[in-house]
C-alpha cells in the first residue's frame, strides 16, 4: 500500500515523524522537572494535565477545523508551532513557564490528529482503510515504544537540550514532508469551498457533528464502551510503578521491560491486523482487547514475589495484545463509521472525551492505590476491566446490531 498510494506514503511518513517527536522528549522533559529544576510533587503532577487538558480545551474546535479547512496547511502550521514551542522550553527559566509552554505545545498537536486522520480517509480507498488504519497505529505504538527509549538514553549520554533540539527538527522534517503533498491539496481545497459556500457558521458545524455523532448508533455505543475501558485501564496504567515497588522491590528495571512488551505485543498484533482487509465484527476485536488488558492487570495483582518476575513479562505480552486490538479496532470503526464529511468533527469530539479520562482516571488511580493498598485496588480494575470486554463479547448485537455479520454473509456468498 506504501508503494502504490504516494499520498498516503508521504503522510504515513510525515505523520510517524511526528507522533516521534510527541514522545521523544517525554523522558527529558521529566529529567529537567525533577533533576534539574528539583520541582516538588504538586509541580510534577502538573506535567500530565499539560500535555492532556488542551485535547479537551480545543479537541472539537480542531474537529470542526479539519472539516473546514486545507488539512495539508493546517498539519504544516501545527508541525512548525510544535517545532517552535520545543525550541522556546530551552529559554524557559522556571517550571511554571514550562509547563505552559508545553501545553502550548499540546495544543498544536491536538490539531493535528482530527486532521491526519480526516485525510487519510480522503486520499485511501475504502478498501484499503483497515491497512492504513494498521499502519498508523503501528507508527503510534513505534512512537511511544522507542521515542521515550532513544529519547531517555540521548539525555543520559548528552544533555535533556539535545533531545529538545532533536524533537523540534523532527517537526521541522514533518513540515517539509507535507509540503510534497499536491493532489490531496486540490481535493483538501475543493472540499473546503464546498463548505465555505454553504456559509454554515462555526458553532452550526460544531453542533452538525454532535447530531452526527449522537445519532449514529455504532458510534455513540462503541464510545461509550471505549471510554468506559479506557477510564478503567487509566486507572491503574499510571500506577504501574507503585505495584512494581510493592511486588519486586529490588527490580525496578522490570518496570521499564513490561513497558516495553506491552509496546512489542501490541505491534505486533497491529502488524498481523494489516494483513486484513476489513473488519467484520467489531465486537470480538474490541471485547477481546479490553478483556485482555483486563487480564494483564489482574494477572500483576496475582503475582506472589516468590514466582519468577518474568511471569509478569507474559502479562504484559496480553496486555499488549489487547492494546493493538482495541487500537486498530476503535480507529477503524471511527474511520468506518463516520460519514466523511463529519469525521474531523466527530474524531475531535472523540478525542476531547478522551483527554478528560487521561486527566481525571490516574487522579482517581491513585486514591484507589492509596485507599485499598496496590495489590487490591489492582486486582479490582483488572476484573472491572476484563468484565468490560466480556459483557462486549456477549452481548456484542446488542452494541454493535446485527449488522456487520449480515455483511459478511454476503461477501461470503458473493465469493
Amino acid at each position: 500500500m506504501l508503494r502504490e498510494n504516494k499520498t498516503f506514503r508521504i503522510l504515513f511518513f510525515a505523520y510517524g515523524l511526528s507522533t516521534l517527536g510527541d514522545w521523544f522528549d517525554f523522558i527529558a522533559v521529566s529529567i529537567l522537572l525533577g533533576f534539574v529544576w528539583q520541582a516538588d510533587p504538586m509541580t510534577m503532577a502538573l506535567l500530565p494535565i499539560a500535555y492532556a487538558a488542551p485535547g479537551i480545551v480545543l479537541g472539537q474546535v480542531a474537529g470542526v477545523l479539519a472539516d473546514r479547512v486545507d488539512k495539508v496547511r493546517l498539519m504544516i502550521v501545527m508541525d512548525v508551532v510544535q517545532a517552535g514551542s520545543t525550541l522556546l522550553l530551552l529559554a524557559m527559566p522556571d517550571p511554571a513557564s514550562f509547563l505552559l509552554v508545553i501545553a502550548l505545545r499540546s495544543c498544536a498537536s491536538v490539531f493535528n490528529d482530527p486532521a491526519q486522520q480526516t485525510l487519510t480517509r480522503q486520499v485511501v480507498p475504502e478498501l484499503q482503510l483497515m491497512q492504513a488504519t494498521s499502519l498508523n497505529g503501528a507508527v503510534m505504538q513505534a512512537g511511544k515504544l522507542i521515542g521515550p527509549l532513544v529519547g531517555g538514553i540521548v539525555a543520559a549520554f548528552y544533555a535533556p537540550a539535545v533531545c529538545l533540539m532533536i524533537n523540534a527538527g523532527s517537526f521541522l522534517l514533518s513540515a517539509v514532508l507535507l509540503l510534497t503533498i499536491r493532489h490531496a491539496d486540490r481535493r483538501t481545497a475543493q472540499a473546503s469551498a464546498r463548505l465555505r459556500q454553504k456559509a454554515v457558521p462555526l458553532h452550526e458545524s460544531w453542533r452538525e457533528g454532535w447530531a452526527v455523532f449522537l445519532q449514529n448508533r455504532i458510534l455513540l455505543l462503541s464510545t461509550i464502551f471505549s471510554l468506559c475501558a479506557m477510564m478503567a485501564i487509566q486507572l491503574a496504567d499510571a500506577q504501574l510503578p507503585v505495584i512494581f515497588r510493592e511486588k519486586l522491590p529490588r527490580h525496578p528495571e522490570m518496570v521499564g521491560y513490561t513497558v516495553s512488551v506491552i509496546g512489542f505485543g501490541a505491534l505486533c498484533t497491529i502488524t498481523w491486523l494489516h494483513r486484513l482487509r476489513e473488519l467484520r465484527s467489531y465486537g470480538w476485536i474490541l471485547g477481546s482487547g479490553v478483556f485482555l488488558i483486563g487480564v494483564c492487570f489482574a494477572w500483576i495483582a496475582l503475582y506472589e514475589p516468590a514466582e519468577s518476575r518474568y511471569w509478569l513479562l507474559v502479562a504484559a505480552l496480553f496486555g499488549g495484545v489487547g492494546t493493538g486490538l482495541t487500537t486498530v479496532g476503535s480507529n477503524y470503526l471511527v474511520q468506518k463509521e463516520t460519514p466523511p464529511e463529519a469525521l474531523g468533527r466527530v474524531r475531535g469530539i472523540i478525542d476531547s472525551l478522551t483527554s478528560a479520562t487521561f486527566i481525571m482516571a490516574p487522579l482517581l488511580g491513585g486514591w484507589l492505590m492509596t485507599a485499598w493498598s496496590p495489590s487490591p485496588a489492582f486486582l479490582a480494575v483488572g476484573f472491572a476491566i476484563a468484565a468490560i470486554g466480556a459483557f462486549a463479547l456477549l452481548f456484542q448485537r446488542a452494541i454493535w446490531g446485527a449488522r456487520r455479520a449480515k455483511e459478511h454473509g454476503v461477501s461470503r456468498q458473493a465469493g
